[in-house]
């Protein structure tokens, strides 16, 4: 029985694991695009559009998260980040000016921010994940509201989000030292 139980937590770290590293991946290629399409961020209609797959990107691989994490206590979390970036996404159609492109850009990361201080303050999601999580994101939004005036700016700081971000997700799911730990030590260090 017991090593049914382990087998089965073995099972879910992986799927877990599996998908924090597909949405490192994601945020990295989608900041490598802003970087690499710099040439065309002076086209606002552009920055929308490279925003807009972002988000959908990034919501989809959350999803993914979400799916890989559903019946934990932190799953409606993942399920919220997940809303967040499609809702950010979908606002970008109203999006007529760099002023409210910054807004929406600033609010997602906001939102972002709060909902890793909840699982951080909640003990759902380990400090040495959480904790460059909500750095980034408040960073994120401080930097696109101090520049709003300047789209490429705004694309940029996002970019650079998207890869430094997604270098931190990718090192917290590749540190096995929780996943090496038995499941008792395990549960009680996230429950």
């Amino acid at each position: 029985m017991k090593r049914e139980l382990a087998a089965e937590a073995s099972h879910e770290a992986r799927a877990l694991r599996t998908a924090h590293l597909i949405r490192a991946a994601v945020l990295v290629v989608i900041g490598v695009a802003i970087a690499f399409t710099a040439p065309l961020h002076s086209q606002f209609e552009f920055n929308i559009w490279v925003l807009g797959v972002g988000f959908v990107l990034i919501g989809a691989a959350t999803l993914l998260e979400y799916s890989a994490a559903r019946g934990t206590n932190e799953s409606w979390w993942i399920a919220a980040r997940a809303v967040v970036a499609f809702a950010a996404a979908g606002s970008l159609i109203a999006v007529t000016d760099t002023t409210t492109l910054a807004l929406i850009v600033a609010i997602w990361a906001l939102l972002t921010a709060l909902i890793t201080t909840m699982r951080l303050v909640r003990k759902t999601q380990p400090p040495r994940v959480a904790l460059p999580s909500l750095l980034l994101s408040v960073a994120l939004a401080a930097a696109t509201l101090m520049t709003s005036s300047d789209p490429i700016a705004v694309i940029g700081f996002f970019g650079a989000y998207a890869i430094v971000r997604g270098v931190f997700l990718a090192i917290a799911a590749l540190d096995t030292r929780e996943a090496s730990a038995p499941v008792s030590v395990v549960t009680q260090e996230t429950n």
